[in-house]
Order: C-alpha cells, then sequence, then structure tokens
C-alpha cells in the first residue's frame, strides 16, 4: 500500500488520506446488520460508492466517477447478487429508480452524520453526488468531499435585500426528526407512501387523493351546519351543531389548507416525537426535470426545523406561529429574546430580517 501522506489535495485543503479513512469508517456508521434503518436498496448504493472510493484511495489515485452500469454492478456486488445477463438499460432504471432514495436520505440525516464524523475527528462529509451529462450521455455518480459549514448552498439575496436591517440565513436542522407513528397512521390513508424517517411521498395519480379526502372532511364538517339549518325551520336554531363545525373547520382542516397554500407550516405536534422540538411541515413539489419519463409529477411532504443565529445576541432562533401581529406567517423568534429579536422567514431564499419587536 502506498503512502496516502503524500497524495493530492482537494477542495478545502483536504488530504487525500482524510477522505480514504472516512469512507473506510463510514459503511460501519452504515452497518445494515446492526441497524434496520439502513438496509433499503439506495443504501447499499452509498456502500457501493464508498467500497470504490477507498478501493481507489488506497491505490493512491484520484477517486474516479462510476457509471450507471459501473455503480448498479458494484451495487450487486455489494448485496452478493449475480452480475451475469446485466446491461446498461437494467442498470439505468434500477438507479433511476433508487438514487432519490440515496439524495432524500442522506440528506434528512445529515445531521446525525456531521456529529458522528465530528466526534471521530473528521472535517467534512463524503456526499453522494449525480453528475448529468449532456449530449445523451449517461450520468456519472461519485462522492464529493464537502467541509462542515459548506453542504448547503444558499440561494443568493437580492441587492435590496441585502440592505434591510439584520439579515440572518436559515438552515435546516433534520438530525433527528421522524415522524411519529400517529404521523404516519394519519398519512396513510390519503396513500402517502413513506420516503424516509422525516418524509412522505405521493405521486402519479395518488396525488390527487389530498385533495379529495379535504373535500370529503369539509362535506362531513358541513353536515352538522345542514342539520341546523333545517332546524330553523322548526323554530329551534342548534347553537351547538355550529359550534361543533366551527370547531372542526378551524382547527384541523385551516392547518391542512394552509399547507396547499403556503407550502409550509408548523406541524402538530401529535406528527413527531414530544421530546422533539418543534418543527414544520414541509410541501415540496418535484420539478417536471426531476420526474422520470411516463410518470406523473408528484410530491414530497417532510417534518423540516430551520433555524438560524441571531445577529443580535447570538442566540438560537428558531420558527414560530406569527399570531395575531404577523397573522398567517411564520416567523424567526430569539430563544434568548423572543419578544423583540423577531425575524421575518422567506422559505425560498433561506432568509429573514428582523421585525423590531413587531
Amino acid at each position: 500500500m502506498s503512502d496516502l501522506s503524500d497524495t493530492p489535495q482537494c477542495e478545502g485543503a483536504c488530504p487525500l488520506s482524510e477522505r480514504v479513512r472516512f469512507a473506510q469508517w463510514f459503511p460501519m456508521l452504515l452497518d445494515r446488520d446492526r441497524s434496520g434503518d439502513y438496509r433499503e436498496v439506495f443504501w447499499d448504493l452509498l456502500r457501493a460508492l464508498l467500497t470504490q472510493y477507498q478501493g481507489d484511495g488506497k491505490d493512491g489515485i484520484e477517486p474516479r466517477s462510476l457509471s450507471t452500469q459501473e455503480l448498479w454492478r458494484w451495487t450487486l456486488e455489494e448485496r452478493g447478487e449475480p452480475v451475469d445477463g446485466l446491461t446498461s438499460d437494467k442498470a439505468r432504471k434500477r438507479v433511476n429508480e433508487h438514487w432519490p432514495g440515496v439524495e432524500e436520505a442522506f440528506a434528512e440525516l445529515q445531521g446525525r452524520f456531521t456529529d458522528a464524523a465530528r466526534k471521530k475527528g473528521f472535517s467534512g462529509l463524503l456526499w453522494p453526488t449525480k453528475d448529468k451529462s449532456e449530449g445523451g450521455r449517461s450520468s456519472t455518480y461519485r462522492l464529493e468531499w464537502r467541509p462542515f459549514g459548506a453542504s448547503t448552498a444558499l440561494p443568493i439575496l437580492p441587492a435590496d435585500y441585502e440592505k434591510q436591517p439584520f439579515v440572518l440565513r436559515y438552515r435546516e436542522d433534520r438530525s433527528s426528526l421522524r415522524f411519529s407513528l400517529f404521523g404516519r397512521l394519519f398519512l396513510w390513508p390519503l396513500l402517502f407512501r413513506r420516503h424516509g424517517e422525516a418524509s412522505m411521498r405521493i405521486d402519479g395519480v395518488r396525488r390527487y387523493v389530498p385533495a379529495v379526502g379535504l373535500g370529503l372532511m369539509i362535506l362531513l364538517a358541513g353536515l352538522p351546519v345542514v342539520i341546523a339549518l333545517l332546524q330553523l325551520g322548526k323554530g329551534v336554531l342548534e347553537w351547538g351543531w355550529i359550534a361543533v363545525a366551527a370547531v372542526f373547520f378551524w382547527f384541523p382542516l385551516r392547518p391542512l389548507m394552509r399547507l396547499y397554500d403556503r407550502f409550509i407550516i408548523m406541524a402538530s405536534p401529535l406528527f413527531y416525537p414530544f421530546s422533539e422540538k418543534e418543527c414544520q411541515v414541509e410541501l415540496v413539489r418535484d420539478p417536471e426535470a426531476a420526474v422520470l419519463p411516463g410518470r406523473s409529477r408528484g410530491y414530497n411532504l417532510r417534518l423540516v426545523r430551520y433555524v438560524a443565529d441571531c445577529p443580535l445576541c447570538g442566540g438560537n432562533v428558531s420558527l414560530r406561529d406569527g399570531g395575531l401581529g404577523q397573522f398567517n406567517r411564520l416567523v424567526g423568534c430569539c430563544d434568548e429574546e423572543p419578544g423583540e429579536h423577531v425575524f421575518s422567514f422567506d422559505r425560498k431564499l433561506r432568509a429573514g430580517y428582523w421585525l423590531q419587536g413587531r
């Protein structure tokens, strides 16, 4: 084995030796025999990339990207399955089916991976990356080293936005988020399928089911109102039924309808374990370019927690409902001074500015 201390360095002054050590250690964290969370096929894709990465690194060469067929061949070998008769078409179909799961699951567990890597003394993570080729060529797959703090590219703020007082940038903290049993049971009748610990997915013709379900809920909630109106002809006004209908409309249905309008709402405490801090439910629609041929556009419903560092005092800023002062909005409130250090929240820009205690 060659001495890795003199091997080329990557961006961020990360020596190849550290990246190879990471590729050797990381599969132990993803051991399928020790945790049932890592038994999905997409985790085998990641383990295959790690195996190839550390193999090239041990030879003292910069790890290369893998073609779709090469990646699936390594995956089959990782799973102990035969590779006879493997073609590029078969490989492309299987990799295209499972690669979104790699990206989604890795992003959801980024915080957990980061904490474990920091404790082991690493300065970054190897991220699974897909390079889309133009001109009809096949895509390639590789592991990209990203130093801590540079994992997520933030959108560029407009010039006039940056002129606002005390602008902050939000980041995702999903290190331990997961749907509770009640949350999964609530979404199951709407035909959402589990896409990860903190993500549900719906696509194809099933994407119309939530709208139909909401319509049925509204109809059922409106029945007491109809019954109450029918009683008017008898000189009896059923205020109790009207109150029940109003409560049903306001509390369960209003947040669901806001989700399809605002794309993000505060999550009900029943959707996540009580030991967790407050988080949000975000509706993320797939761009047309990401939809596989022959499949309809779909979307993911995911738990997420947006946080930031307070530019006024350095405290932690977390999202809360704006209440009457910021009606129908989510705002960032500092844990140290929640009444005065209040910031706006822009989901697309991942940014906010000081609202001066309003």
